[in-house]
């Protein structure tokens, strides 16, 4: 009995170690096994993820929306991928996370993760004004713009980044149509219309 004992932890040992995985907030990214070249991709919570895998020279290999269902998972078979180095990247609504992986002889190793918060620009509309309000924005320059229907710029600048701001504008002597905003920062960009009527 006691042989049988070892022999199953032995073997539990074992297991836990053949199965590399890196693991961030909601998300397990899980190597199968050594010997395989797959990866399992888990998910927590419901919500709409973006998968992506990159090449070595930023190349997409493949692109897919997923409508994660809450504690479900997918398995990628990486079995048709050289070996090198490549970027599988998944983004919700509230970030983006990207693991480096590396394929040698055969064998996939997954690093820690790397996280990038989005910042959720909100922008509210109330008789003739229009409130932009930024929280959590990411540090260095905010770019925001404003275009028409038309593609006609009514406004551009430029804020130092700040943890927070908040801008408003007079729309009334802007007419009917939509408005687009277009708020970008070093990484991310955001676009949002807002109808005026």
């Amino acid at each position: 009995m006691k042989n049988l004992l070892k022999i199953s932890l032995i073997a539990v040992s074992l297991f836990f170690s053949a199965s590399l995985y890196a693991s961030e907030g909601s998300f397990v990214l899980k190597v199968k096994g050594v010997n395989e070249k797959s990866v399992t991709f888990y998910i927590d919570e419901a919500q709409i993820v973006d998968v992506s895998i990159y090449g070595a020279e930023n190349e997409v290999l493949y692109e897919k929306r997923i409508k994660a269902k809450r504690g479900s998972t997918k398995t990628y078979d990486l079995s048709s991928f050289p070996d090198g180095n490549y970027t599988f990247k998944i983004t919700t609504e509230s970030n983006s996370t990207e693991y480096q992986l590396s394929i040698v002889e055969g064998k996939t190793i997954v690093s820690n993760p790397m996280i990038t918060e989005k910042f959720k620009p909100v922008l509210t509309k109330e008789d003739e004004l229009i409130t932009l309000n930024l929280e959590n924005a990411p540090k260095g320059p905010i770019a925001v713009r404003i275009v028409n229907e038309y593609n006609d710029e009514l406004y551009n600048e430029i804020f130092e980044g700040e943890s927070a701001f908040t801008k408003r504008f007079n729309v009334a002597r802007v007419g009917l149509g939509d408005l687009t905003f277009l708020i970008k920062s070093e990484n991310q960009e955001f676009t949002k219309v807002v109808q005026i009527r």
